[in-house]
């Protein structure tokens, strides 16, 4: 008995297959590793936004009380100047959902020199420069008016520079313990050992 026939693919067939095969790869991949790498917040000139949470204590009810209040709100965050060149300015921020928002920095830690970054709740640390106040992190009180905020929602915040303008982010909020309040007295995680 012959053996079967098969039928022949054409080279260009086969070629014009292949292509879009490595095309199809090849775009998964950058897509995959530009979004594991993309770790940029939102922006306005050259300055970003990050890292940022809006930390609050619970004095209503409960948590489920749609009519519950919040006190002791503070704003976390790091802007970064992007600029190599010039430094620019936090001249506000505000909420709708906050009646008010009270800096509490020295003029000399709301300047954003070129190529570094001010925060407000968390840590920051400058390379470089004559170590004056930029590396200390400031305080953002917020007087919250929107008893119908719950945890795990967001709260739109808009930041004030000099130079770039303004710059709206939706900022996460959560209730903490009144002991957790200073994150800087939260302890590390444990350390992971290679097993």
């Amino acid at each position: 008995m012959p053996a079967p026939h098969r039928p022949r693919l054409h080279r260009p067939v086969l070629l014009a297959a292949a292509a879009v095969s490595a095309t199809v790869a090849l775009t998964s991949c950058s897509a995959d590793d530009a979004g594991e790498v993309d770790t940029d917040g939102p922006s306005v000139g050259s300055v970003e936004i990050r890292d940022t949470s809006i930390d609050a204590e619970l004095t209503g009810a409960t948590p489920d009380d749609p009519s519950s209040a919040y006190g002791n709100a503070t704003l976390n965050f790091t802007a970064i100047n992007t600029d190599s060149a010039e430094s620019d300015t936090l001249v506000s921020i505000t909420s709708p959902a906050a009646s008010s928002v009270t800096l509490d920095a020295t003029a000399e830690q709301l300047v954003v020199e070129p190529g570094t970054s001010i925060a407000a709740g968390q840590p920051v640390e400058n390379v470089g420069g004559d170590g004056s106040g930029a590396d200390r992190p400031f305080t953002v009180a917020m007087e919250l008016t929107d008893g119908e905020l719950q945890p795990g929602t967001s709260v739109t915040v808009t930041f004030r520079f000099e130079r770039a303008g303004d710059v709206a982010v939706d900022v996460p909020f959560d209730v903490v313990e009144p002991a957790d309040m200073d994150r800087s007295s939260r302890p590390l995680p444990p350390a992971v050992e290679p097993g």
